[in-house]
């Protein structure tokens, strides 16, 4: 079977039967669970339980295992008509996805899902998942994090730490929607018109990075996503696929993703205030040389200092609203007067926040012994971080503009799971 690009608007073959789902299983070296695999999806009732019939394409990388072999033979006999067979060169579990999508795709197929082949996601979840497609979502999301998602007792510590991990930088450093749980996940199931509207040449994922880029899609493109509490297993034959290089592929197409991250927003934050403060010094210089030229040590220098300091206030303050924090300026329509006016005052409180938690850290460590310009140092480094989060999440808090719109990640349905 050829691979095809994906060409939202390219007319599509249409082989596909109608009210067919097509599942996906990428494979490399899965000889020893495909089998398996295959008897099992096709034996579920999911016309009778969900309303829709179930086809299989394998998208094997060549294995030299014979897994390849394997699902041809079973194509051209047991399971003749719903099993299809597409082989490429090894390129990764990303671009296997990306070509597969674009054959699902070309054959009409209206929903289209994925599953690994190592038996870490159950053939019975494929119920509950396409039960969400019938009620209404746009993409399903197998889920190990939502309630009533579940992790084997005997997965490995290091595993754990690692998806957990992978999701911290999903959010923090490529801003995925904080509502969506489960970023690395490869069962899920999506409508055609889903896949149709992702732009894949937008990021170079030939890994598990590929998940998040996924995931940011989803959460972002304004559809209905529900995440599906399934039972996740440690995988029956075979040995993960994962790598160095994929960790070091999933880092970095975390920054290319949303440049409104929380880490891409507070490098921008730290970038305001340090011009913010010489914008402080230069101010004080100059009005200090324009009103006060013959007598820098007058009484009136502290006057001074406070114009500088509300200078540098505002200068951070136009900065925060244009660039720190621009998300929450493109969201919830155009800022008007009254609402720039009230986040100045916000600001200017955060700003005597700020200024006082300096002051009350370096009493607090001086008297502890410690240095006293490590003890301001400490000051401003606590000061800092109490300003941005005061600032993120109070000031320019873009949930918040926009708490009356629907969200994209719809509530967790966990009663889905009775359907299997």
């Amino acid at each position: 079977m050829a691979s095809y690009p994906i060409q939202p608007d390219h007319e599509p073959r249409r082989t596909a039967p109608p009210r067919t789902a097509l599942m996906i299983v990428p494979t490399y070296n899965e000889s020893g669970n495909i089998a398996a695999l295959l008897e099992q999806l096709f034996a579920l009732p999911t016309r009778k339980r969900t309303g829709w019939d179930l086809h299989v394409l394998v998208r094997d990388d060549r294995s030299p295992d014979g897994t390849g072999e394997i699902v041809e033979e079973l194509a051209a006999g047991r399971y003749r008509g719903r099993l299809l067979l597409s082989r490429g060169t090894k390129q990764g579990l990303g671009k296997a996805l990306e070509l597969a999508f674009g054959e699902a795709l070309e054959l009409g197929y209206e929903v289209v899902m994925t599953m690994d082949a190592d038996f870490s996601h159950a053939p019975l979840d494929v119920l509950p998942l396409l039960a969400a497609i019938s009620d209404g979502a746009d993409v399903a999301v197998g889920s190990r994090y939502t309630p009533g998602g579940l992790i084997p007792g005997d997965w490995p510590l290091s595993q754990i730490v690692r998806t957990r991990v992978a999701g911290s930088v999903a959010r923090g450093v490529g801003g995925i929607d904080p509502g969506l749980r489960e970023l690395t996940t490869n069962f899920r199931a999506m409508r055609r018109t889903v896949l149709a509207s992702i732009d894949f040449g937008r990021v170079k994922a030939r890994g598990y990075g590929f998940q998040i880029f996924l995931a940011n899609a989803f959460s972002s493109g304004g559809w209905k996503v529900t995440e599906v509490p399934i039972s996740f297993h440690t995988r029956a034959h075979g040995v993960s696929k994962a790598s160095v290089k994929d960790v070091l592929e999933f880092i970095r197409i975390a920054l290319q993703l949303n440049d409104d991250s929380p880490f891409k927003q507070l490098v921008r934050f730290l970038l305001v205030g340090a011009s913010g403060t010489l914008v402080n010094l230069g101010s004080l210089w100059a009005l200090r040389r324009i009103l006060m030229p013959e007598d820098p040590v007058d009484d009136g220098i502290w006057l001074l200092s406070a114009a500088a300091i509300q200078i540098s206030i505002l200068w951070n303050f136009c900065w925060h609203t244009g660039f720190t924090f621009r998300r929450y300026r493109r969201t919830g329509g155009v800022l008007g007067a009254r609402q720039i006016l009230a986040n100045l005052l916000k600001f200017e409180g955060a700003s005597a926040l700020t200024q006082t938690v300096i002051f009350s850290a370096f009493v607090v460590f001086s008297n502890l012994g410690v240095f006293y310009l490590f003890a301001q140092a400490l000051g401003i480094a606590i000061a800092v971080t109490v300003n941005y989060w005061v600032s993120s999440h109070y000031i320019w808090d873009w949930r918040r503009r926009t708490s009356g719109t629907t969200p994209s990640v719809l509530p967790t349905t966990p009663e889905l799971r009775r359907v299997a």
